[in-house]
């Protein structure tokens, strides 16, 4: 098993970013850091929140004048970070949300540290049971549920309303917008899903995605499973609708250069900007 003092690549802006090492950066991180809402997610997806956090520890503990936002092996950095492992084997989850226990704190403190690693991307406008629910959903599929919640705030307009409609008229409904026919191979209506409350809801979006289980490694991966799955891993370059089909007159608004194409990067720009907002002060939660 992985010790804690083991990284085998570089981490963070224009790293190589494997999912083991951005874990143990981010484990690094959370034991470094005496700010309990700055606890990162320890799911092995690097991202803005990861990259300011490196670049925080860089200027505050490791004195960089000018932080790069990257953890290099032989670096100064990571000479700095591994200070802040201890003897034992790196556990799986070990400061993940449905866990929120840090190694040798105490009852009150491991309580206090629960609370706020349970902070993600838009669940400050979410209710608690909504977010904890949210939670399990993103830890049993394998996602970040940071990119989850920020699709759904994109699909609902920032509601999370489980009853809020398309506006163009397809009869998509809800928080990831299901269709009539969608609803339908579900065991369930856009009618009734639309009754539903936000929680009760999140049990279909999780039956959605449940088929897409380990194949959803991005942000785009996820949105694209809503959208379009079969374009599931594609290369963001790729066409994926073109001008003069039913799909892609029903996504144009994605084609910003109007070139009469649209590729994955182009649909991800809007959810990627969600997702950043999703973020910031007073909407992280």
């Amino acid at each position: 098993m992985k010790t804690l003092a083991e990284l085998t690549a570089s981490v963070g802006a224009k790293g190589r970013n494997f999912p083991a090492d951005v874990r143990l950066v981010q484990e690094l991180l959370n034991r470094a850091t005496r700010v309990p809402w700055a606890l990162l997610a320890v799911d092995g997806l690097i991202g803005p929140r990861t990259i300011e956090r490196i670049k925080r520890f860089q200027h505050r503990v490791a004195g960089f004048a000018r932080p790069d936002g990257r953890v290099d092996v032989s670096g100064r950095t990571w000479s700095r970070l591994v200070r802040y492992a201890i003897d034992r084997p790196l556990q799986s989850n070990d400061l993940f949300a449905v866990h929120g226990k840090l190694p040798g704190a105490t009852a009150a403190g491991s309580r206090a540290r629960q609370k706020s690693a349970a902070a993600v991307a838009w669940g400050g406008k979410v209710s608690a049971g909504f977010k904890r629910r949210l939670q399990r959903i993103a830890a049993n599929l394998g996602i970040s549920p940071d990119f989850l919640m920020s699709c759904m705030a994109f699909e609902t307009g920032e509601t999370f309303s489980p009853s809020i409609k398309n506006a163009a008229g397809s009869g998509a409904t809800g928080l990831i917008q299901f269709m009539p026919r969608t609803a339908r191979a579900l065991g369930t209506t856009t009618e009734a899903l639309a009754a539903m409350t936000a929680v009760k809801q999140l049990d279909y979006v999780e039956k959605y995605f449940l088929p897409y289980k380990g194949k959803l490694k991005t942000l785009e991966d996820i949105y694209l499973a809503i959208l379009y799955p079969a374009a599931i891993g594609m290369d963001p370059a790729d066409p994926l609708f073109r001008r003069g089909a039913k799909t892609y007159e029903q996504n144009a608004g994605f084609d910003k250069n109007n070139d009469g194409v649209i590729t994955p990067a182009e649909v991800s720009i809007k959810v990627r900007q969600k997702y950043e907002k999703g973020l910031q002060e007073g909407y992280l939660g």
